[in-house]
C-alpha cells in the first residue's frame, strides 16, 4: 500500500521563505512554464521527418535570438515575468495582511512609560520608591515595546513587514512559540493553514520547486483517452494515458525523438 504525504502548514511557510530570494531572482529570468510545452501533439503527428523536426528546433532558435539581438532598433528591456510579478505582490499581500490580522487580535499591547507627573512625594523615602517603581515602568515598557517577537502593525524604523518576516511570524505563531501574544484558535490556526498553502503554492509553481500534476487538453494518439502530466520539482515531465485498456507512458525522449 502507497501512503501519500500532503505538506504541512510549517512546510509552506517555510517554502516561502526559503525561497523568496528566488522567486524577486526569476522577475527577471527566462520563463518556465507548468505544464510544460512537451510537443505532445508529435504524439499525433509521428509522420513528421526527422527533417522537418530538426528544421522547426533551427527555426524556433533562430527567432528567440532574434529578439534579444542587440542588432535589432530601438532599446529592448529585459523581459517581466508577469506570473512571477503577480505571485510576488498576491503572495505579500496575503502574508502581511494575515499577520497584521492575526496580530491585532491576539498580540498583547505593551504596557505605556509613565505619564509626565507634576509633583511627587515630599517623603524622601516615599519620592525614592515612585522614582525607583517610574523608573521600571518606563524600561519595562521599553523593552516589551522592542521585542523582537512582536509584529508591527505600522512602518517604522524598527519594522520588518516583509514576506519573509509575515512567514516566519506566522510559522512562530502556528507552531505555538511563546511570546507576547494569546494562544491562536482553530479559527485562526485554519486561515493561516490556507493563506499558506495558496502562497506557497504560487511560489512552486512559479520556480519548478513543487511537484505538478496537469490533465493536457489532447488525447492519447493510441486510444483517445486523457493525458494527464507528472513532474516538477525539477525533475523531467512524464506524460501517461489514464486509459485502464492503455496505460501508455511518454517521456521526455519520447517526445524529443
Amino acid at each position: 500500500m502507497t501512503t501519500t504525504t500532503h505538506p504541512t502548514t510549517a512546510h509552506h511557510l517555510w517554502t516561502i521563505a526559503r525561497h523568496w530570494t528566488d522567486l524577486t531572482n526569476a522577475l527577471t529570468t527566462q520563463q518556465n512554464t507548468w505544464p510544460p510545452t512537451m510537443g505532445i501533439a508529435v504524439l499525433s503527428s509521428r509522420h513528421q521527418t526527422a527533417e522537418d523536426r530538426e528544421a522547426a528546433q533551427w527555426r524556433a532558435q533562430a527567432l528567440r535570438q532574434l529578439e534579444r539581438s542587440p542588432d535589432q532598433p530601438g532599446w529592448t528591456a529585459a523581459p517581466i515575468r508577469f506570473d512571477v510579478l503577480d505571485a510576488l505582490l498576491l503572495v505579500e499581500a496575503g502574508l502581511v495582511e494575515l499577520a497584521d490580522q492575526i496580530a491585532a487580535s491576539s498580540q498583547h499591547s505593551p504596557i505605556t512609560p509613565n505619564p509626565p507627573r507634576r509633583t511627587w512625594p515630599a517623603n524622601p523615602r516615599a519620592y525614592k520608591a515612585a522614582r525607583a517603581d517610574a523608573t521600571r515602568r518606563d524600561l519595562l515598557a521599553l523593552r516589551q515595546s522592542k521585542d523582537p517577537r512582536r509584529w508591527r502593525l505600522t512602518n517604522g524604523p524598527d519594522a520588518d513587514r516583509t514576506p519573509v518576516r509575515a512567514a516566519l511570524w506566522l510559522l512562530a505563531r502556528h507552531q505555538g512559540t511563546r511570546g507576547p501574544w494569546r494562544p491562536l484558535t482553530d479559527d485562526e490556526q485554519a486561515r493561516i493553514r490556507t493563506v499558506a498553502r495558496a502562497c506557497a503554492h504560487l511560489v512552486e509553481r512559479c520556480l519548478d520547486v513543487g511537484d505538478g500534476r496537469a490533465t493536457l487538453a489532447e488525447s492519447c494518439p493510441l486510444c483517445g483517452d486523457r493525458l494527464v502530466m507528472h513532474g516538477g520539482a525539477g525533475a523531467s515531465p512524464v506524460v501517461r494515458c489514464r486509459g485502464a485498456s492503455c496505460g501508455r507512458t511518454w517521456t521526455w525522449s519520447d517526445v524529443a525523438r
